[in-house]
């Protein structure tokens, strides 16, 4: 069985939710936790600055715990046998559509998911929905269809009407929010 854990975003800052989040991630694993970074979602030139810093995160989450973290190739070959060896994966927020479109040219991704933890934040959780509502430029757009329901990040009462018009777009399936901070859990 999966685990996925969505995260709503704004997970750079340093609040008690989010390291509870962090913590979530590799709470379960046994040591050493062999752990996968995805950064597609970001400008490939600060790939190596991202990764130093969500490793600083990560460790202060979990002080306890061993982690290899390793940064996802965007090798599509290389990548696939980087997730048949990890325990966990996380994908950063950042630019949705880049990370799904790099995220679609891995065949069978989610059987390669499989009995390991799958972990997004904003654009990491959006990408795996079947519809999501997009903050940066106000559209919405088709994700992977991992989970059958349409998903918005960064939710507050003030979104209200986008969140009107994501009920209204693609097809009639359930509608998520995830408010930041926050996060909820999957078990597939």
């Amino acid at each position: 069985m999966t685990k996925y854990i969505l995260h709503g975003g704004a997970a750079k800052r340093p609040t008690e939710a989010n390291k509870k989040f962090f913590a979530e991630v590799t709470k379960s694993l046994l040591n050493p936790v062999n752990l996968l970074i995805v950064c597609f979602a970001k400008d490939k030139n600060i790939w190596d600055e991202v990764f130093t810093n969500i490793q600083v995160t990560f460790s202060a989450a979990s002080p306890d715990q061993q982690i290899k973290f390793t940064l996802a190739s965007d090798d599509t070959k290389l990548l696939t046998e980087q997730i048949k060896t990890t325990d966990a994966i996380y994908m950063l927020g950042g630019n949705t559509k880049m990370l799904r479109d790099y995220l679609a040219k891995v065949e069978n991704l989610e059987n390669l998911w499989q009995d390991k933890i799958v972990a997004g934040t904003s654009a990491g959780a959006l990408t795996l929905a079947s519809y999501w509502y997009e903050n940066d430029d106000d559209s919405y757009n088709q994700g992977l269809g991992i989970f059958p329901f349409k998903l918005f990040c960064h939710y507050d009462a003030e979104k209200s009407e986008q969140l009107e018009k994501l009920k209204t777009y693609g097809d009639n399936s359930e509608v998520k929010t995830i408010a930041e901070e926050e996060f909820f859990i999957i078990e597939k």
